[in-house]
C-alpha cells in the first residue's frame, strides 16, 4: 500500500507541471498577438506618416511648377479688325511657320484652309497672358486686299487676335527642353495608341494593376527574357517626375505608394497630359528631349498636330529605350518597333488597312541631322535677349517665362528676302564682292521693332552689324542740324538763303578742313530747304556753324542718341558713328510726328501663373514743336521727290514715303532710312573691311529700302497741316514772304506766326496780259 500510495504521490507530482503548460502557451501567444498588433498599428502609423509625407511631395510638385520650361519668345500677338489690308498668302506662309497644316477642310486646332477671299483658321489654345483661351475656329473674309468681315465660330466679330510664332526656347540651365502641349491639342489616335502600347487599363485602375504586373510576368517568363513592363502609366509618370531610375524594392514601394496618391488626388485626363509632357524620348546632346510636343520636333520638324500614323507610332517606340530604338544610330531597330506599333494600331482599328500598310512601307521619316535646327531669327532674338537681361537680371533661372514681342514674321521673310536678292544684283552691276548689309523695321506708332537683320546671311547668329556696326553715318546726320534751325522760327524757314561757296575751317590742332558738295559744284545761295532736299553740304555747315555746334549736338540727343558727341564741324556732316539701330531710334521721332518713343522688341514678360513681369508702357513723349515736325516731315518727303532720292518717285510710283540718303567719304557707305504712314525702315550697305565699293545712298541703300517696301505694301503718308502752318510766297533771291505781285517765287510751308510779308520785291512779275486785255482793265 505504501509502495502505491508513493507511486501515486509521484504521479500526482509530474502531472502538476502538465496542467500549467497550456496556460503559458496561451500566454506566448497573446504577446504575440499584442505586440504583433502594436507593431501593424505602429507600421500603419508610420505608412500614414509617410503616406502624408509623400502626398506632400507629390502635391507641391504636380500643382506648382511640375517642370523647369523654357522661356519662350514669341512674336507679335497679331490683331485682325475690319477695313485693315491684309495679305492672306503672307498670313498662311506665317501659319505654316508656326506649325499649322494647311488642309481643305478644317477639322481639329493647328489647321487652316485657304482660298482667293477667304482664310478659315482653327486656333490652337493659348494663353496670351490672362488664362488660356480655348481653340476656336475663326474666318477672315478679304476683299480687295482688306478685311471685310471676321467670325469667331458662327458669329460675326469686330476683331480676332491670332496666335502669335513661337521664336525660340531659351534652355533653362538644368538642360531640360520641353514644348508643353494640351491634352486638346494632341491627336486622339497619338492618345489611343500611347494606352493601348503603355497601359490599356489606364481608364479602370487606381495606380497600380496586379492584372497588369501577372500579365507582364507571364509574357516574361514565355520569352525567357523581359519584354514587358508591369508598370502603369501613372508609375511611370512617377519614375520620371519624382524618382530616380534605381532599381530597387524600396524605390519600387514608393512608386506604387505615389501613384495611388496621384490617382486619388488628380483626374485622369491630368495624369495623362502629364505623362505626355513629361516622358522621355531622346537626347539632343547635353539637352535630354522630353515630352511629344518637343519630341515631335526633334525627330521631325513637325508639331503635335502635324504627325501621321508612322509617326506617332515611331515617338511611342522610343519610350521603351531611347538609346536601343534610336533612329539615327540603329534605323533597323527603330524601324521595326515602329512597324509592331502600327500593326497593333491596324489590329485595334486606329488605322486603316491602307494606311497601315503605307506607313510600313515607309522609310523612317525623321531629319537628316539629329541637331535641332537653329532659331531662324538669330539677329533678332539678339536684340530680345539685350533687353531681357535688362528687365529680367535672372531669366535664366525662371521657368515658363512668355516673352512677347514685336515681330512680324512676314515683315522679316521679306527683309531677308530683300537682302539677299539685292545684294546680288548690286555686286553684278557694279563688279564688287563680299557687300554686307542691315536693315530694321520699326512700327512707328509704337515703337517695336517688326524686322531685323543683321547681315546677308540668314539664320547667321554671329556679328549683328544691325546692332554692333557702328559706322559714319553721313548725311543721314542733317535732319538734326535743321531741325535746330526750323524750332528757331523767327530766323529759319524753308526760303532763308544759306552760302554755297567755298570755306575752309581750322581745327583746333590748326589743321584746315575743306568741306565739298558730293557733287563738287557751288550754286553761290540756296534756299534752306533746297540745302536739305538736294543734301548739300556747304550750306549745311554754314547754318550748323550759325546755329552753333552745342545747339545741334542737343537736337541730335534730343532725337535719341544717348552717346556723348565730340562737338566739331566735322560732326556737321555725319562724322558720328552709329550702328543701325542707333540712327533708326534717331529719325523715329521725326517719322512719329516729334513724339519719341524707345524703339524695343519685348511688349510685355508674363510668368507661367499669367502674372505680368514686365510691360512695355512708357508713353509717346513730345520732342519737338508740332510745326517743326511738320515742316521737317515735309522736307524729306520732298528729298523723295525732287531730292536725292527722287528715284523713288518711279521705284515706288504714285506712293507718298519720305526718307533722306546718307553716303560716307569715299563712298565706303551707303545709309537710306525712308517711312510711309506705318513703318520706319533703316537700311546699311557696305563692306566689312571698311573698303569704298562705289555706292552712295541712292544706288545701294535706296535700292533695298524700295524692293523691301514694294513687297511689303506702301501705306500713303498724309500728314495734316497743323493750324499754325500756311503756304506761303516767297522770293527765291532774297528769301522774304512776298505777295503775288513779285517774281522768282516759290511757295513753301512757314510757320504764319513769323511771317512778316514784304511789300517790295526785287523784281516785279511781268505783266503778261495782252493789249486788249489791258484795254478793257482785266
Amino acid at each position: 500500500m505504501a509502495k502505491k500510495k508513493a507511486a501515486s504521490s509521484k504521479r500526482n507530482h509530474k502531472s502538476k507541471p502538465q496542467q500549467k503548460a497550456p496556460a503559458r502557451s496561451r500566454s506566448w501567444l497573446s504577446w504575440l498577438f499584442f505586440t504583433g498588433l502594436k507593431l501593424t498599428l505602429v507600421a500603419i502609423l508610420a505608412l500614414a506618416g509617410y503616406a502624408i509625407y509623400l502626398d506632400g511631395k507629390v502635391r507641391r510638385t504636380f500643382e506648382g511648377q511640375k517642370w523647369q520650361v523654357p522661356v519662350q519668345v514669341y512674336g507679335q500677338v497679331e490683331t485682325l479688325q475690319p477695313g485693315e489690308p491684309l495679305d492672306l498668302s503672307g498670313l498662311a506662309a506665317s501659319l505654316t511657320y508656326n506649325g499649322y497644316q494647311k488642309v481643305t477642310r478644317v477639322s481639329r486646332p493647328g489647321q487652316f484652309a485657304l482660298s482667293k477671299k477667304r482664310i478659315i483658321i482653327f486656333r490652337r489654345a493659348f494663353d496670351f497672358g490672362a488664362g488660356i483661351e480655348p481653340a476656336a475656329e475663326l474666318t477672315v473674309d478679304v476683299n480687295q486686299g482688306r478685311i471685310s468681315q471676321l467670325y469667331q465660330g458662327s458669329s460675326q466679330v469686330s476683331q480676332l487676335v491670332l496666335e502669335p510664332v513661337l521664336l525660340d526656347r531659351i534652355v533653362p540651365e538644368n538642360k531640360e527642353d520641353r514644348v508643353l502641349v494640351g491634352l486638346e491639342n494632341i491627336p486622339e489616335a497619338l492618345l489611343d495608341t500611347l494606352l493601348l502600347v503603355e497601359d490599356r487599363d489606364f481608364y479602370f485602375h487606381a495606380g497600380v494593376s496586379p492584372l497588369g504586373i501577372l500579365r507582364a510576368l507571364v509574357q516574361n517568363i514565355r520569352a525567357g527574357r523581359t519584354v514587358q513592363g508591369g508598370s502603369t502609366l501613372t508609375q511611370q509618370l512617377v519614375k520620371n517626375m519624382f524618382l530616380t531610375r534605381q532599381k530597387t524594392l524600396w524605390r519600387k514601394l514608393n512608386e506604387a505608394l505615389m501613384a495611388l496618391i496621384l490617382e486619388y488626388r488628380y483626374s485622369k485626363d491630368q495624369l495623362l497630359e502629364a505623362y505626355v509632357n513629361e516622358v522621355y524620348l531622346g537626347q539632343h546632346y547635353a539637352n535630354g528631349i522630353y515630352g511629344f510636343g518637343l519630341a515631335a520636333k526633334f525627330y521631325f520638324g513637325k508639331s503635335v498636330a502635324q504627325l501621321d500614323a508612322g509617326e506617332m507610332a515611331l515617338l511611342i517606340g522610343q519610350i521603351k529605350g531611347p538609346s536601343y530604338y534610336d533612329p539615327w544610330r540603329y534605323p533597323e531597330r527603330a524601324k521595326k518597333r515602329r512597324d509592331l506599333i502600327l500593326r497593333l494600331m491596324f489590329e485595334h482599328h486606329l488605322v486603316s488597312q491602307q494606311a497601315f500598310e503605307a506607313a510600313v512601307n515607309d522609310p523612317l521619316s525623321v531629319r537628316k541631322s539629329r541637331r535641332l535646327a537653329k532659331q531662324k531669327y538669330p539677329a533678332y532674338l539678339q536684340q530680345v535677349k539685350r533687353e531681357l537681361s535688362q528687365h529680367l537680371e535672372n531669366y535664366r533661372e525662371l521657368s515658363d517665362i512668355k516673352v512677347f514681342t514685336g515681330f512680324s514674321h512676314r515683315s522679316q521673310t521679306l527683309l531677308e528676302q530683300t537682302i539677299a536678292k539685292r545684294l546680288t544684283a548690286l555686286e553684278q552691276d557694279t563688279g564688287e564682292q563680299e557687300l554686307q548689309a542691315a536693315m530694321l523695321v520699326t512700327d512707328i506708332a509704337s515703337g517695336e521693332i517688326r524686322a531685323l537683320s543683321g547681315g546677308r546671311k540668314s539664320n547667321y547668329s554671329g556679328f549683328n552689324r544691325a546692332l554692333n556696326a557702328r559706322r559714319p553715318v553721313g548725311s543721314l546726320i542733317k535732319p538734326a542740324v535743321y531741325l535746330a534751325a526750323l524750332e528757331r522760327y523767327e530766323e529759319y524757314n524753308f526760303a532763308t538763303v544759306l552760302d554755297d561757296k567755298a570755306i575752309a575751317l581750322a581745327s583746333d590742332s590748326g589743321k584746315e578742313w575743306r568741306p565739298k558738295n558730293y557733287d563738287g559744284k557751288y550754286r553761290q545761295q540756296v534756299s534752306l530747304i533746297d540745302s536739305l532736299v538736294l543734301s548739300l553740304n556747304i550750306p549745311t555747315v554754314n547754318l550748323g556753324m550759325s546755329l552753333g555746334l552745342d545747339a545741334v549736338a542737343d537736337a541730335v540727343h534730343l532725337l535719341g542718341y544717348d552717346r556723348d558727341i565730340t562737338t566739331r564741324p566735322s560732326m556737321l556732316l555725319g562724322s558720328i558713328n552709329m550702328s543701325p539701330l542707333e540712327i533708326n531710334q534717331l529719325y523715329l521721332p521725326i517719322a512719329a510726328g516729334g513724339a519719341y518713343q524707345q524703339t524695343h522688341t519685348i511688349t510685355r514678360i508674363v510668368s507661367g501663373q499669367g502674372e505680368t513681369l514686365w510691360q512695355f508702357d512708357r508713353p509717346a513723349e513730345p520732342r519737338m514743336s508740332e510745326n517743326a515736325a511738320y515742316l521737317l516731315d515735309y522736307a524729306l518727303e520732298q528729298v523723295t521727290q525732287r531730292g536725292t532720292a527722287r528715284s523713288l518717285s518711279w521705284r515706288l510710283k504714285d506712293k507718298q514715303v519720305a526718307g533722306k540718303t546718307g553716303t560716307t567719304n569715299d563712298l565706303r557707305d551707303s545709309w537710306f532710312i525712308g517711312y510711309d504712314a506705318h513703318h520706319l525702315v533703316t537700311t546699311w550697305v557696305g563692306r566689312d573691311d571698311n573698303k569704298p565699293m562705289g555706292l552712295t545712298g541712292s544706288s545701294g541703300a535706296l535700292v533695298l529700302f524700295a524692293d523691301f517696301l514694294k513687297h511689303q505694301g506702301v501705306a500713303d503718308k498724309q500728314a495734316v497741316m497743323p493750324e499754325g502752318i500756311a503756304m506761303i510766297l516767297f522770293e527765291r533771291q532774297s528769301g522774304n514772304a512776298v505777295t503775288e505781285e513779285c517774281d522768282n517765287t516759290e511757295l513753301y510751308p512757314a510757320i504764319i506766326l513769323a511771317i512778316r510779308v514784304n511789300e517790295n520785291c526785287l523784281q516785279k512779275r511781268p505783266d503778261t496780259r495782252s493789249w486788249l486785255e489791258l484795254l478793257l482793265g482785266n
